[in-house]
């Protein structure tokens, strides 16, 4: 999952972006490729903290209700249906660049309408995939592995060798300045208030979100995966970054190689094309390129019909959809009424061999999606304050609603909510044919939804769903009872050794006196011993919060008994933690130990003891 999923997503999104966006089409992908990072940083935050394998449809479930958890599921479940049209048609056109004598296939079925041969080859490819996944033959973590590592070393060959070989930065300037295609084009749906060529750039920069289909599926794994909290925020951040680099390089080098085009006509399989124009080694390496072209976006077409097994499943769940749906097979062990349904969806798809089409119809649910990913992103933000977050978009700002409620809202996810807006309002404007498809889809998955909720007895607008989607978990209150003038190093590394940033902490160290002093210059010398601890816990508590934590401090003047007693029944902390030298009692060191001890006997559960880390 992750970069080998959508890193075959260039072997197919260069050549159609190149047809409507022009010789400016590295802007398009800038353009898209920025939204795409604020997506990426979305599913970084809340696939470990919600992980669950139906991604976006939980956590717009979980930020509002059932109906919401509907639409967002699904309008994923379109994408990944036409996830297994859109690469095995692109599959189907990097075979026939191998093999040319398959542009002579063709079926005639009625008077007008003809299947031609891209549209028979990927409809075959489609059905080898249903009969695969039908069967439960699967292909171990190593082989997709393999796969990763086969498309990066062809990327990179494919990069290097064009830089070094062909690129020409004046070609390249003099082609960028060429702002869409000047041709009025059948699929664009074009506005009167906007010229043909910046209609067909920005019927482009909806095209351009193409190339990162599969990014979900990183959500979509969060259950699987061991260790989620660790290893998704990376995984989605190293993707962003990889697939972010991958498609602004390949739009720089196309649009320096050869005529924009050129390349735009040749959107069956423009990476072969693109490659066949190197000098020397151009005709052989198409060749190779056209094969792992073939493999990778094959294994991403493979990729849709998992995602929308894992997503059927998940919306039965939740009571989304009826369970029917995902019958286990008792011999193959699969999800074969799945697997057929939305499989043969997905070949009748691939017939007219359309790219464009497909493409359209792809963004459709790829922005509604998207648009939903980032509402749920900052209304969990507002709702779900508590919750313990692994990884947090950096960059937030607070709002202070009624009293003293404050949110925090990241900056990157209200940028991220105006651009998926944005490029969602573009597809319903521009694609005819994506929104009148996408529209459709959207009445039938809300007709069934009512139906089986009806038939179930539950309520279609339900929050009861969302408690069932339980976060992995929340942010705890601790005071760190810190002695005064405790070696603050000590103090660091014990609490770094022992809570993870789960825990918002509090330093509080209480100086204890008598109820009663009258020497003034008693009082003097404590004023004085007050502010010197204040300072150094201040000063350990920015470097804990450089290291990631939350944490505040204060010192109290006072007779520790009653003033510890008074900070735990406040009720603002859900434990008091305490360092010792070790966990035995005869470990206990007379004076502030036993008295923690003693409290300790009072409110069983409240006290942690951190053991003390001096090395």
């Amino acid at each position: 999952m992750g970069y080998g999923d959508v890193g075959a997503d260039i072997f197919i999104a260069l050549g159609i972006v190149t047809l409507y966006a022009g010789g400016a089409t590295p802007l398009a992908f800038l353009i898209a490729a920025l939204i795409y990072i604020t997506i990426g940083l979305a599913y970084a935050e809340l696939a470990p903290t919600y992980p669950y394998a139906g991604g976006v449809q939980v956590y717009a479930m979980r930020a509002s209700n059932s109906l919401m958890g509907f639409l967002a599921g699904w309008a994923i479940m379109l994408d990944y249906t036409l996830c297994i049209s859109l690469f095995s048609t692109a599959s189907a056109g990097y075979l026939k660049y191998l093999f040319p004598q398959l542009k002579e296939l063709s079926i005639k079925v009625f008077p007008g309408f003809e299947i031609p041969s891209l549209g028979l080859i990927a409809a075959s490819l489609v059905a080898f995939l249903i009969v695969l996944n039908y069967v439960g033959i699967k292909y171990s973590a190593g082989m997709v592995s393999g796969l990763v590592i086969v498309g990066l070393i062809v990327q990179s060959a494919v990069l290097g060798t064009g830089f070094l070989t062909k690129f020409d930065p004046n070609f390249f300037l003099e082609q960028l300045v060429e702002l869409g295609n000047p041709v009025n084009l059948p699929e664009v749906g074009y506005l009167s208030s906007l010229d043909i060529r910046l209609n067909n750039f920005l019927y482009g920069v909806t095209l351009a979100m193409a190339s990162f289909i599969g990014i979900e599926s990183i959500a979509q794994a969060a259950e699987e995966t061991k260790r989620p909290h660790k290893w998704i925020p990376r995984a989605a951040k190293l993707c962003v970054l990889a697939v972010f680099l991958s498609v602004i390089l390949f739009s720089i080098l196309s649009i320096g190689v050869l005529d924009w085009r050129e390349l735009g006509s040749s959107y069956e399989n423009p990476v072969a094309v693109l490659v066949s124009k190197f000098p020397v080694v151009g005709s052989y390496f198409s060749i190779m390129v056209s094969i792992a072209a073939f493999v990778l976006c094959l294994a991403s077409a493979n990729t849709g019909v998992i995602g929308v097994s894992r997503l059927t499943a998940s919306m039965g769940r939740f009571n989304l959809l009826p369970n029917w749906l995902y019958h286990i097979h008792p011999r193959f062990r699969t999800p074969t009424r799945t697997i057929l349904i939305f499989g043969l969806v997905g070949l009748l798809l691939t017939l007219p061999g359309d790219i464009p089409l497909l493409a359209s119809l792809y963004n459709f649910g790829a922005s509604l999606s998207y648009f939903l990913l980032m509402i749920s992103l900052l209304m969990l933000r507002s709702r779900d304050k508590e919750v313990y977050r692994p990884w947090k978009i950096p960059f937030s700002i607070k709002i202070r609603r009624s009293g003293k409620d404050v949110i925090e809202l990241p900056v990157i996810g209200i940028l991220g909510l105006i651009g998926t807006a944005g490029i969602w309002i573009l597809v319903v404007l521009l694609h005819p044919a994506g929104r009148f498809f996408g529209f459709i889809w959207v009445a039938a998955g809300l007709l069934l939804y009512t139906v089986f909720r009806r038939i179930s007895h539950r309520s279609i607008l339900s929050r009861e769903e969302r408690g069932m989607v339980v976060p992995a978990g929340y942010r705890m209150r601790v005071a760190i009872l810190v002695r005064p003038f405790e070696d603050p190093e000590t103090v660091r590394k014990s609490i770094v050794r022992a809570l993870d940033k789960r825990f918002s902490l509090k330093l509080l160290s209480i100086i204890d006196l008598p109820p009663k002093i009258s020497n003034d210059h008693k009082l003097s010398r404590i004023d004085s011993m007050k502010k010197s601890i204040e300072e150094s816990l201040m000063n350990l508590a920015k470097e804990l919060q450089s290291l990631g934590y939350e944490t505040s401090y204060e010192v109290k003047v006072g007779d520790f008994a009653n003033l510890l007693e008074e900070e735990i029944e406040k009720g603002e902390i859900d434990f008091l933690a305490y360092i010792v030298r070790g966990f035995g009692k005869a470990t206990l060191e007379k004076g502030l130990d036993e008295k923690v001890h003693s409290i300790m006997l009072k409110h069983p559960g409240k006290i942690m003891l951190l053991k003390r880390i001096t090395e």
